[in-house]
């Protein structure tokens, strides 16, 4: 019983792990967007696992430099990025089973039993979200500034990979 739960569970959490598609809450991990300001976004990718962290910066740049496009500029300037982290704890049920053997000698029964039991097992899972807040600039007000980012070149350089992840 105990070994079922842990492959469901295992099954369940192989099946989170995010890929590059927006989010459905509750049933798909993935991105959502927010304008904050006029020119201001913020991105934030995840409901995943710590190790698809890396992962999740290379999305929210991704797609910052989609929402970039669409408005149909190149650049834009990275205010802010961070992680939230979420720490979920699944628990496994306790259980017990009896084995139970029953024989006969002439008129008399005889049965032996015994019964084996495992408690409740808890174990904690960290994840959570890469946050990513962006401005989008001018194309003639990048010069001189610092984290100034090219979308057509996040896009060219992440393509292979946020195809592989789709």
């Amino acid at each position: 019983m105990k070994f079922v739960f842990i492959l469901l569970s295992a099954l369940a959490l192989s099946a989170c792990s995010v890929r590059y598609t927006e989010r459905i809450p509750g049933i798909q991990p993935g991105y959502v967007d927010t304008q904050l300001g006029q020119d201001t976004y913020q991105v934030k990718v995840g409901e995943a696992w710590q190790k698809d962290w890396a992962d999740l910066e290379k999305f929210a740049m991704y797609r910052a430099s989609e929402i970039t496009e669409s408005k149909n500029k190149r650049y834009f300037l990275v205010l802010n990025s961070s992680t939230q982290i979420s720490t979920f704890y699944v628990t496994t049920p306790s259980s017990s089973s009896t084995n139970s053997t029953a024989s006969i000698s002439g008129s008399t029964a005889y049965i032996s039993s015994s019964s084996i039991g495992s408690p409740s097992v808890t174990a904690p899972i960290s994840g959570g979200w890469y946050i990513l807040d962006f401005r989008i600039l001018p194309n003639a007000d990048v010069n001189g500034r610092e984290k100034v980012v090219d979308a057509q070149q996040v896009k060219h350089d992440y393509q292979v990979f946020i195809d592989g992840r789709r």
